[in-house]
């Protein structure tokens, strides 16, 4: 019986394409081109009238041009974006790999940002402290666990980031091309720790131009085009 985890229902996201007239001083000595730029402002629609239904542990795979709308997809569904049109609702809770080291504090330590970013995605302070061995063992960063964020390299980073995301047990996990970063050892880390999460019942949408993690972890694709989405089926099906 199918259990919907994610609904979207007549999605649409907008972004306003104009030129920033950046302080008061700016907006004054260019008055009538900024009176100009705002009646005259174009819009670029990233996602147009999305529909769509993903249900408790399924595994999604987003495909489709650099700018075609995955990215603006994802974000909408793990609450990036909050202004739209449409409904969405999630039931679940999201664990976002969007960009990883995004959502640090670079003047922050490694540990501090972990207990941020864990109380950020709902956890308490005790949950989180019971979670950092193994955060800090799968992120093998040694003693720059406790040097500040801006003296991270973006490997360093990475690892940090995957670590907190998966650490946290999300019921949604949200990839963007995560598993491009790192070496092969990394790789070989975040895909034992992805197939431990899809054995609990993780739903995963994951985002990729490698086909082969698409088929490694997807049963089903979602190919997007100009924001709108132009195939949905198995993966074989869709990919072929």
């Amino acid at each position: 019986m199918a259990d919907p985890i994610i609904e979207l229902r007549n999605v649409t996201m907008r972004f306003a394409i104009e030129r920033r007239h950046y302080g008061f001083k700016n907006i004054v000595l260019h008055l009538a081109q900024y009176i100009k730029d705002r009646s005259n402002r174009k819009w670029f629609t990233a996602l147009d009238n999305i529909n769509l239904t993903i249900n408790r542990g399924e595994r999604i795979g987003l495909v489709g041009h650099n700018g075609c709308g995955k990215t603006t997809l994802l974000s909408v569904i793990g609450g990036v974006y909050r202004r739209f049109d449409g409904e969405l609702n999630v039931r679940g809770r999201i664990a976002m790999m969007l960009a990883l080291g995004a959502g640090f504090s670079h003047e922050l330590s490694g540990r501090e940002n972990i207990m941020l970013n864990g109380v950020l995605q709902g956890k308490t302070c005790q949950e989180m402290e019971a979670l950092m061995d193994d955060i800090i063992a799968f992120a093998d960063i040694g003693d720059f666990i406790d040097s500040p964020m801006y003296q991270y390299s973006s490997g360093m980073k990475a690892r940090l980031g995957f670590g907190v995301a998966t650490a946290i047990r999300p019921e949604i996990l949200l990839v963007d091309e995560v598993m491009a970063v790192g070496d092969a050892s990394f790789a070989a880390k975040c895909e034992k720790r992805i197939n431990g999460l899809l054995a609990e019942g993780t739903t995963l949408i994951l985002v990729s131009h490698s086909m082969n993690d698409i088929r490694k972890y997807c049963q089903r694709v979602i190919r997007i085009d100009h924001g709108k989405i132009i195939a949905d089926g198995p993966t074989a099906e869709i990919l072929k």
